[in-house]
């Protein structure tokens, strides 16, 4: 029978996969998007999985100072996404004047 360190570090491992291959994804939406606001949300989508793959590289590790990078890099993502979607707003409506 396994033991829990066994089955956790399995998930750990599994979902590090899956995150990997689904930013790959999303880095091919945000590369072929046919929309610019399909480019951010594809951008957004990035950043939150990267925090994601962060939180569970830290626990892979046992590292608990990764949790602040998390923090520190969920507000830089936010910021540069509102900043990408304010650009967009302004440049429409310099386009209908």
């Amino acid at each position: 029978m396994p033991d829990a360190g066994m089955i956790r570090d399995f998930l750990l491992y599994g979902s590090a996969v899956f995150l990997s291959v689904t930013i790959f994804f999303c880095l091919m939406r945000a590369a072929l998007g046919p929309r610019f606001s399909d480019r951010i949300i594809a951008a957004n989508i990035i950043g939150t999985k990267i925090i994601l793959l962060i939180a569970v590289l830290s626990m892979m590790i046992g590292e608990s100072y990764l949790a602040d990078i998390c923090l520190i890099y969920a507000v830089i993502s936010f910021l540069s996404v509102v900043v990408l979607a304010r650009s967009v707003i302004e440049k429409k409506e310099g386009d209908e004047e």
